[in-house]
C-alpha cells in the first residue's frame, strides 16, 4: 500500500510525507522535530527506512532537516548548491531520478529565486505523485512530467486581486508576480488543466494568507477546469494546521 499525507503547507513550514511499506520519502523538512513527530506519531512509519528530499533553501522547506534528518536517520537528497547553502555537507547532491526500494524520485527545475529549486516527481508501483510547489511559472517540460499523476500537489498561492489590494510592499508584491516567485490561483488552474487526468486528486499548496484564501483557490481552479470540462478525482486545499487528507492507494 502507498499513502500520501502532507504534513504542513504555508509560508510557515512546509513538509510531506510517502511511504510504503519499507520506505517512507519526505519532500521538505520546514516544520520542526516536535511538529513532525505530533503529526506522524499514529501512522506507524518509525521501522521504515527514511529520506529526505529538499526543493530549495528557503527557511520554510528547510528549516527542520538537520533535526529531523538525525532524530530519523534519514539520508538527505538535493541539489548540491542546496545541500551547501543549508549546511547539509553530508547530503547526497542530485542531479537525476533516485531510486529507493519501490519509490522513484525525479527532480525538476523550476524558476524560484533560490540557488538551484527544484520540484519532486514520485513514482511508486505505477502509482505517480508530483509535489511543486515555489515557482513563478509553469514550463512545458514540468508539464509534460505531472500528466497522469494520481496525486497533484501543486501551489496556488495568491489571488491576484488580494495581492494588488493586500498589505505587501510594492517590492514583494512585484517579487511574488514575477517568473521567479509563486503561481496564482489562475496559473495553477492553467498547470492542472495542462496535465490533469480522470485519475487525479488535486491538492492546492502553499496558500498565502493574507493573500488568498482556501475557498477563492478551489473555486478558482475548480471554474478553470469545469469551463474546460476537465474531469478529475478530488480537489482540496492543504493548510498550515491540518496539512492534507492521508491518502491511500
Amino acid at each position: 500500500m502507498l499513502n500520501f499525507y502532507m504534513i504542513s503547507s504555508g509560508s510557515k513550514g512546509n513538509s510531506t510525507i510517502i511511504w510504503d511499506e519499507y520506505d517512507l520519502v519526505i519532500i521538505d523538512c520546514g516544520i520542526s522535530m516536535k511538529k513532525f513527530s505530533e503529526k506522524t506519531s499514529a501512522l506507524g512509519i518509525d521501522g521504515l527506512e527514511k529520506s529526505i528530499f529538499i526543493s530549495h533553501e528557503h527557511s520554510d522547506h528547510s528549516s527542520g532537516v538537520k533535526m529531523i534528518s538525525r532524530k530519523l536517520n534519514a539520508d538527505v537528497y538535493s541539489r548540491q548548491r542546496t545541500l551547501e547553502r543549508i549546511k547539509m555537507y553530508n547530503g547526497y547532491g542530485i542531479n537525476g531520478q533516485v531510486a529507493m526500494g519501490n519509490f522513484t524520485v525525479t527532480p525538476v527545475s523550476v524558476s524560484h529565486d533560490a540557488v538551484d529549486p527544484v520540484v519532486y516527481i514520485i513514482r511508486n508501483r505505477g502509482i505517480k505523485i508530483s509535489v511543486v510547489s515555489d515557482l513563478g511559472m509553469v514550463n512545458d517540460e514540468l508539464i509534460n512530467e505531472m500528466k497522469d499523476s494520481d496525486i497533484m500537489a501543486i501551489e496556488a498561492n495568491h489571488d491576484t486581486e488580494m495581492l494588488k489590494n493586500g498589505p505587501y510592499t510594492e517590492p514583494l508584491k512585484r517579487r511574488i508576480r514575477s517568473d521567479y516567485g509563486h503561481l496564482s490561483n489562475e496559473q495553477s488552474g492553467e498547470a492542472i488543466n495542462a496535465s490533469v487526468s480522470d485519475n487525479t486528486r488535486i491538492i492546492l499548496t502553499h496558500l498565502s494568507e493574507k493573500n488568498n484564501t482556501p475557498d477563492l483557490a478551489i473555486e478558482t481552479v475548480k471554474s478553470y477546469l469545469n469551463n474546460r470540462k476537465k474531469k478529475y478525482i478530488s480537489i482540496e486545499s492543504a493548510s498550515q494546521d491540518l496539512g492534507s487528507t492521508l491518502y491511500k492507494f
